[in-house]
């Protein structure tokens, strides 16, 4: 026993130091978000102008904070809300009951309904051109690999019908549905539909890299994997929040996970040196 303990002790040791990594990570974040100060769309033009006059194209980066709006000038219509927006991701989350069989503590079968979830359509799309706009100019977003913030546009749960697995199917919107569970030991619970998105001119928080290496410029998930790509639509105040609650949280964890790791270690001692 007093060898489990050891180990176990070591174990949660270690769940501590990757929760002490999580934490200095997400301060160097919250580091880097303090120091960058806000530039305006029109600043990093320039720059990029004076710099492709000197150097040719391809050769610009510039680590950059910018504040303003989503702009497409083909914003597209989202799935659920039919808002328009330059992004969206919708989603239709088929819940069920399924009879299964366990054992109860006397070894002898139960057949009990468990509460399951499948997920039915699961859609993302970006407008073509997606940028941020400020009162000085606009500029491209390349969001692949970005971290996102996006707001809910739409949250509906329907009970009962119409269901994925069904005798009599239809579709609506794209997605298919249909009356009546074809699947024995199974019944409908419901559909729970979901989207987030950014809607057109929704104020907008980037922080990431501009540059040209494409053949246009753009923001875009720095070469330099210590800077952050960001793309939110919460405000640099509410990130910095979020992060100081965060790194708050994971030090407490560390603490408690090094304090019982030492404690389990102790106990382990003494039950070898005197089982």
């Amino acid at each position: 026993m007093g060898i489990g303990l050891l180990i176990f002790g070591a174990i949660v040791a270690i769940v501590g130091l990757f929760l002490w990594m999580s934490k200095s990570k997400k301060e160097g974040k919250s580091a880097v978000l303090s120091v960058t100060e806000t530039s305006k769309v029109s600043e990093v033009l320039e720059n990029f102008e004076s710099m492709r006059s000197s150097m040719g194209n391809g050769n610009f980066t510039h680590f950059c904070e910018l504040k303003g709006v989503a702009h497409s000038d083909s914003p597209i219509t989202s799935e659920l809300a039919k808002k328009q927006v330059v992004y969206y991701s919708s989603k239709v989350v088929h819940e069920y009951e399924r009879l299964e069989e366990t054992k109860d503590a006397n070894g002898r079968m139960q057949k009990n309904w468990v509460k399951k979830s499948d997920v039915v359509s699961d859609n993302t799309n970006w407008a073509n051109g997606f940028g941020i706009k400020d009162d000085s100019g606009f500029i491209l977003i390349d969001p692949a690999k970005a971290e996102l913030d996006a707001i809910q546009v739409h949250s509906n749960f329907e009970r009962g019908a119409p269901n994925a697995d069904a005798l009599v199917k239809f579709k609506i919107g794209g997605i298919s549905f249909g009356l009546g569970d074809s699947t024995p030991g199974r019944k409908t619970i419901g559909y729970r539909y979901t989207e987030t998105a950014i809607p057109l001119g929704q104020s907008l928080y980037v922080l990431g890299d501009a540059n040209d290496r494409e053949g246009r410029l753009l923001i875009a998930k720095p070469s330099d994997k210590s800077q952050p790509f960001i793309v939110s639509t919460k405000s640099e105040t509410e990130l910095t929040g979020d992060l100081g609650s965060s790194i708050k949280g994971l030090k407490i964890g560390a603490y408690i996970c090094w304090g019982l790791g030492a404690a389990l270690a102790i106990y382990g001692l003494i039950k070898i040196v005197m089982p």
